[in-house]
């Protein structure tokens, strides 16, 4: 069974102060018997000294009958027994028994006598009287204890009485202080408790600057970063898992992609030998041209591939960068395109500036431009506009396309590695995954939004802005 702590500290303070009450009510009721004692005796002695006195007298002149009444006063005092005067010849004279007056005692020369019905103790006290060398009697006065007995008797019971109220009390005392010392230190432990069980969020919050005080703090800290810990964890492999299923799309793609060039190359071989048996030598150039547009296909595959591992490895310097110079950049090299398509491309001017590496958001913009410019090309008036805007410490570039859209279930693929959701169009789906991961890099986010097919898609990105970091820095 267990027995709680705060049990233990009641138990602990109610036998320290059991043991220090029963020794200083033993002293206090040892003191006070000895002082009762000392009293009587002070007194026996006081009333021995006086009576002896008029019993001198008395002895001296002969009138016995005067001392009756002294005697008799002495039977008021419930510790006399019995008094007596004895004379030299050994005969009572006096005393506060009328029967035994004119014999000879025999009581007083026992030291004690004991009441069985009292268990009290009579003990006869005798002062001898002398004329100078002559001795004339004796006085003898039968003194009791039971009034003693009855004083201690009486002074023990209190005491007891006053023993057990008293450690009632110290057990309610050390019940109160056990609880109240072991309530926060309670807290504490269910708080652990139920951390163990799964619960997270369980926190102590115990307050006070003393040792349970300081364990709470401790147990809230520790618990904040197991929590913090347990939450990396979650993410971590949440980020692991996303790999993983980017590698097996990888591997998969890789496998598929690559394998279409060589086996195109390697039919073209065939061709290549079959017209050189059969002399066709003109089929030969266009076996050729097939063959070499197959491994330039593989070549770029491969490009896109080295490209995309070495983001988030290799990073330049992070200096501000003005957007409609990356843009202006990309429109240059995408002119051929822009004037085969036939697309009409905006560029808002003064776009806000970003912190970032030049060259790898020189990619992202031009990455996102070529799409945008590939998939308006089948447009009526094709038209790609480029625009960004800062609020909070955040640019968010927008590029706007009326092109062939995208549905809402395929949003969140396209930014997907090697994910083409319409094969008729060239490329390699690699260049949105590449946006996608320098973004990130670049502790920003990228998303997409249309209203469906033939609805045209605007890709926004958003970076933290030059000046904010800038400070930050």
């Amino acid at each position: 069974m267990r027995f709680s702590l705060k049990y233990r500290i009641a138990l602990i303070i109610f036998v320290l102060e059991a043991i220090m009450m029963t020794a200083v009510l033993w002293a206090t009721l040892d003191h006070s018997e000895t002082s009762t004692r000392e009293q009587f005796e002070s007194s026996e002695r006081a009333i021995l000294s006086v009576m002896g006195g008029i019993s001198h007298i008395a002895l001296q002149t002969g009138q016995y009958d005067q001392l009756q009444p002294y005697f008799n006063d002495l039977l008021e005092d419930s510790r006399i027994a019995q008094v007596m005067l004895v004379d030299a010849r050994g005969i009572i004279v006096a005393g506060t028994r009328p029967g035994s007056i004119g014999k000879f005692p025999t009581a007083f020369s026992a030291t004690e006598t004991i009441d069985t019905e009292t268990s009290a103790r009579r003990v006869w006290r005798t002062q001898e009287i002398r004329n100078q060398r002559q001795r004339l009697g004796v006085l003898a006065i039968e003194i009791s204890n039971a009034a003693l007995v009855e004083s201690t008797t009486d002074a023990r019971n209190l005491g007891s009485a006053i023993a057990v109220t008293g450690m009632a009390l110290i057990a309610l005392v050390g019940l109160a202080a056990g609880f109240l010392l072991t309530r926060r230190l309670a807290g504490v432990t269910d708080a652990a408790q139920r951390f163990a069980q799964g619960e997270t969020d369980a926190r102590a919050r115990v307050g006070g600057r003393d040792e349970i005080g300081d364990l709470g703090h401790t147990f809230d800290r520790m618990a904040d970063n197991l929590q913090a810990r347990s939450r990396e964890a979650r993410e971590l492999i949440e980020q692991l898992s996303e790999k993983n299923a980017e590698l097996e799309r990888f591997s998969y793609t890789v496998s598929h992609d690559l394998k279409a060039p060589l086996v195109t190359i390697k039919g073209y071989l065939g061709m290549v030998r079959k017209d050189l048996d059969e002399g066709m030598h003109e089929r030969i150039e266009r076996d050729f041209e097939f063959i070499a547009s197959a491994t330039d296909t593989m070549a770029q595959l491969l490009e896109d591939l080295l490209e995309l591992s070495r983001v988030g490895r290799v990073i330049s310097d992070m200096e501000p960068v003005a957007l409609n110079e990356l843009f202006d950049q990309a429109r240059r090299l995408l002119a051929k395109q822009i004037q085969d398509s036939g697309v009409t491309l905006t560029l808002q001017p003064d776009m806000p500036w970003v912190w970032g590496d030049r060259q790898r958001l020189g990619e992202v913009a031009q990455n996102l431009l070529d799409n945008a410019i590939k998939f308006s090309r089948e447009a009526g008036r094709p038209e790609v506009s480029v625009s960004a805007s800062e609020a909070a410490g955040q640019v968010t570039c927008d590029i706007t396309d009326n092109g062939i859209g995208i549905a809402p279930e395929f949003q969140e693929q396209v930014f997907g590695l090697f994910n083409r959701l319409d094969t008729a169009y060239d490329g390699t789906g690699i260049g949105l995954a590449l946006v996608k991961r320098i973004i990130e890099v670049h502790e920003g986010r990228v998303w997409v939004e249309s209203d469906g097919e033939g609805q045209g898609a605007r890709f926004r990105f958003r970076l933290p802005a030059e000046e904010k970091l800038r400070q930050a820095s």
